[in-house]
């Protein structure tokens, strides 16, 4: 372009001449740009964007620097470190409330967790008493039948020493003999 040039000529320039829009390659920039650039993703956490906002800005023009670079799903755009940092810094401060709603925010999301685990932990006793409760019923049934069997052990005794009784006390003479029905 020349000085003696009308914005006719200018806008009749030949497109070749222009760079397209992310055409630029890592490769033509300095290298202390290489490892300060920041994926889209990552741009739109830090400025608190969706990553479809970020995506039309970049293809607007509006991160200054920003350039496509080939990944490992074809090209990706990049953003310069320095240019996210300098739009956080025009950024307007937070207001008092929304400071205030994100300290709630993490707050309910601290005591989602706890309240996930305190579930969690409820759920474990909760089975550990139904085992324990089986046990239980286990063990009284046992407790149950050593009754049973305790009480024919004692009729058992009971019966034994009422005929050692009545064998005691027949002569000696009657012992060898068995007892008849009825004497």
């Amino acid at each position: 372009m020349s000085a003696q040039d009308t914005p006719q000529d200018i806008v009749q320039a030949p497109l070749g001449e222009l760079p397209s829009a992310g055409n630029t390659t890592p490769s033509a920039r300095e290298q202390a740009d290489m490892g300060t650039t920041l994926g889209l993703a990552e741009v739109a956490e830090r400025l608190g964007c969706s990553v479809k906002t970020a995506y039309r800005k970049v293809r607007k023009g509006e991160y200054a620097g920003a350039y496509k670079m080939p990944g490992a799903s074809g090209e990706q755009w990049v953003v310069p470190v320095s240019t996210v940092e300098l739009l956080l810094s025009k950024a307007k401060p937070k207001s008092q409330d929304i400071v205030q709603a994100e300290v709630l925010v993490a707050r309910v999301h601290e005591l989602e967790l706890l309240l996930a685990t305190a579930r969690t932990e409820a759920h474990e006793r909760a089975v550990t008493i139904e085992a324990l409760q089986g046990a239980m019923k286990q063990l009284t049934a046992a407790t149950e039948n050593l009754t049973q069997a305790t009480e024919q052990q004692r009729a058992t005794i009971a019966l034994t020493e009422a005929a050692l009784k009545v064998a005691q006390s027949r002569r000696w003479w009657q012992r060898t003999k068995p007892l008849e029905a009825g004497k």
